[in-house]
């Protein structure tokens, strides 16, 4: 039986969304050995570059997508713009260096993009100033991207969602596995994992790092038929990536295996970011075990919660979080309640350290003009 959804409601992340897509491409440096590019994909007023924002909204929550080994931000098309289409705003980009082969990188840069993020926010040339929500980040990863995600989930306590696309794991690399393995132990933020039934690139990856996961909010879903590579952007090519075992031929097409993804995906996301708690049917309800019993799934874990609350809005601050918190802990959920309040006391802090340093940079900028004057 399908899920009831009240009037109100928004569209279902198993049907398309409605916004447009605008778009706008800019060097992005990390602080490692030079610029990358990015890439932020929009609800737009139309489609197009730096088309006006839809401001439907107030704001929109954030994904930062990191991408496989061997690729960049150009691959992603598929996912990308279901979830903008839904209302998501999603930040792209190219590594460094794209044949890096340790995770870590991808976690230094989801941080890298969530503080370009809050920048743009504040940016009055932009077309994005004051619509990113700034308690609503989600990092997304493909392979060695979505094992990166993972370890940015770990670190960054401003990731509130995090979702592995078939995370990458190399056995040979055993020294560095197991420093991953350690640091995913310590993710504590709701958690998706897709793999494909015939990833022979990363076999059992997907299980091995949802078992690493801590007891919380975290669910797994493996799409029957698929493989590794069909999480990129559709090819007629059989890929065969440099140093990587040949993929399992797959049983379903690249579009039939991201239309899967991006249901299950957008369903998480909407119940983590925006609170849309039905959504969870697609994720470990009724929903999700209807796709596994119909064959489109080929295996389905879940262990749910809690979730954590969803943000008050950003004028609400520390005392908003917990007026928040009072009446889930009422109702039991003690742990969303003290996460809801320890990540609004964070991100403060956090926000007050940024702003003294901005007024530490134009007091600089001041001081330098008179001196030249």
């Amino acid at each position: 039986m399908a899920t009831t959804l009240a009037p109100e409601s928004p569209v279902r992340p198993d049907q398309p969304g409605h916004y447009n897509i605008g778009t706008i491409e800019f060097p992005f440096w990390t602080g490692g050995p030079g610029f990358t590019l990015a890439k932020i994909s929009y609800p737009a007023e139309h489609d197009g570059w730096m088309a006006p924002a839809d401001k439907t909204e107030d704001s929109y929550p954030s994904i930062v997508v990191a991408p496989a080994t061997w690729t960049g931000s150009n691959m992603y098309d598929w996912f990308t713009d279901y979830v903008v289409r839904h209302g998501y705003i999603v930040f792209r980009y190219f590594p460094e260096n794209i044949l890096a082969l340790d995770p870590h990188v991808h976690a230094d840069t989801i941080s890298d993009a969530i503080d370009k993020l809050i920048d743009i926010d504040d940016d009055r040339f932009n077309p994005l100033r004051g619509l990113i929500d700034k308690n609503a980040f989600a990092a997304v990863g493909v392979s060695l991207g979505g094992a990166g995600a993972l370890l940015a989930a770990a670190r960054d306590k401003r990731i509130r969602a995090v979702v592995g696309l078939a995370p990458g794991r190399n056995v040979k690399e055993v020294d560095l596995y197991e420093r991953i393995d350690t640091e995913v132990r310590g993710v504590a933020t709701p958690t998706l994992i897709v793999s494909g039934q015939n990833d022979k690139i990363s076999p059992g990856s997907g299980i091995h790092y949802l078992n690493l996961v801590p007891k919380g909010y975290k669910a797994y879903v493996e799409i029957s038929g698929g493989n590794h590579v069909q999480f990129l952007d559709p090819s007629d090519m059989d890929i065969h990536l440099p140093g990587l075992p040949r993929d399992g031929k797959p049983g379903i097409s690249f579009a039939e295996q991201h239309a899967i993804t991006n249901v299950h995906a957008t369903a998480f996301l909407h119940a983590a970011l925006k609170g849309y708690g039905y959504c969870e049917s697609h994720v470990s309800g009724e929903d999700a075990a209807m796709a596994l019993k119909n064959g489109r799934l080929s295996d389905l874990r879940s262990e749910t919660g809690p979730l954590p609350l969803p943000f008050p809005a950003a004028t609400g601050g520390v005392l908003g979080a917990a007026a928040a918190a009072v009446p889930a802990a009422a109702s039991g959920n003690v742990l969303g309640a003290v996460t809801t309040v320890a990540s609004a006391v964070v991100l403060r802090v956090n926000g007050l350290v940024r702003d003294a340093a901005r007024g530490v940079d134009r007091l600089t900028t001041a001081l330098e003009k008179r001196i030249v004057e």
